[in-house]
C-alpha cells in the first residue's frame, strides 16, 4: 500500500500499522507517497477491507493498493 499522511503524522501513521496483524512491514518514505506498507493477506477478497482499515488510521490522507496476482 502507498499512503499519503498527514505531515505531522507520518511516524504516528507507521506505528499505527505496525499494530496490525495483516501488515508485514511499514516504512516512511520520501517523495510523491510518504508511506509504504506491505500486508498479507488469507484470500484477494480481504484486501479490500484491509485497505478501508488502513484509510481509516488518524493521519491517513489517500491510501493507493496493488495487489500481487
Amino acid at each position: 500500500m502507498l499512503i499519503n499522511a498527514e505531515k505531522v503524522s507520518v511516524f504516528e501513521v507507521v506505528k499505527q500499522l505496525e499494530k496490525l496483524p495483516e501488515i508485514a512491514e511499514a516504512f516512511p518514505t520520501f517523495g510523491r507517497y510518504d508511506v509504504v506498507a506491505f500486508a498479507n493477506v488469507e484470500k484477494r477478497e480481504d484486501a479490500g477491507p484491509l485497505a478501508k482499515k488502513v484509510s481509516s488510521l488518524q493521519g491517513v490522507l489517500k491510501t493507493e493498493s496493488m495487489v500481487e496476482v
